[in-house]
């Protein structure tokens, strides 16, 4: 199975029974997160366009749609980001126990690493510091080519192919985690299989931007991203 079709199973994975009540409490911390990130990212928007306005040079006035449609694009993909690391941080016990039941429902076999309560919880809120400390870098990076003349044409598409990056990173980890294979090494079988881990992060960047649907979002990545792991990087 694709990239795609794997994300596509995710969705019919988390309402089965046996995993819906692993869905619920996500569910919910994913309206409150989002709902705040919304208020304030509509807030500083309005704001940041403002000053930028202000900040064009008369010869340079032109440009104010493009400047427009590019802090759209840019304000989005920082919201959308801040909002699922936020999110899952705060579910990433739930996750990870998500992940494991998952697995053992496809596979039909009980893990055999440790996954106790307790340790679940401190591996997960662990394992989503370290992807944040990889993920921020580069989020600065592609911050700074956004605000250089020329390169920012290419920033639409380097935040897009970025984005279905970080979605495969962020909806693999568990099942990883689970299997006690560290960051480093997921993410070397990842670009072991860049193609169908894009094909997988891409729909999830994408729908993360549809209202309702994101809600679910998180959930579903996580059994479409252990089911992602079963086929293509265990």
């Amino acid at each position: 199975m694709n990239g795609i079709g794997c994300f596509l199973e995710g969705l019919k994975l988390i309402r089965q029974p046996g995993l819906r009540r692993y869905v619920v409490i996500p569910l919910v911390i994913n309206v409150l997160v989002l709902s705040a990130a919304i208020l304030y990212g509509v807030n500083q928007y309005e704001a940041w366009m403002a000053y930028v306005d202000e900040s064009l040079p008369d010869f340079l006035s032109f440009l104010g749609g493009v400047v427009t449609v590019l802090g759209m694009v840019i304000g989005l993909a920082v919201l959308l980001y801040t909002f699922t690391i936020v999110a899952n941080i705060i579910a990433a016990p739930f996750n990870a126990i998500l992940s494991v039941k998952v697995e053992e429902k496809i596979t039909g076999q009980i893990l055999t690493s440790n996954t106790s309560l307790h340790l679940i919880l401190i591996r997960s809120v662990t394992l989503e510091i370290s992807k944040l400390l990889y993920y921020l870098p580069r989020l600065i990076g592609l911050v700074v080519i956004s605000l250089i003349p020329g390169l920012n044409a290419l920033a639409p598409f380097l935040w897009i192919a970025f984005g279905a990056w970080m979605m495969a990173v962020q909806y693999t980890d568990y099942a990883a985690d689970n299997n006690e294979i560290s960051f480093s090494e997921l993410r070397s079988r990842l670009n072991s299989n860049t193609f169908q881990a894009l094909s997988f992060g891409m729909p999830a960047y994408f729908l993360l931007a549809i209202p309702l649907i994101n809600l679910v979002l998180i959930p579903a990545g996580v059994a479409g991203g252990t089911k992602f792991w079963i086929e293509h990087l265990r």
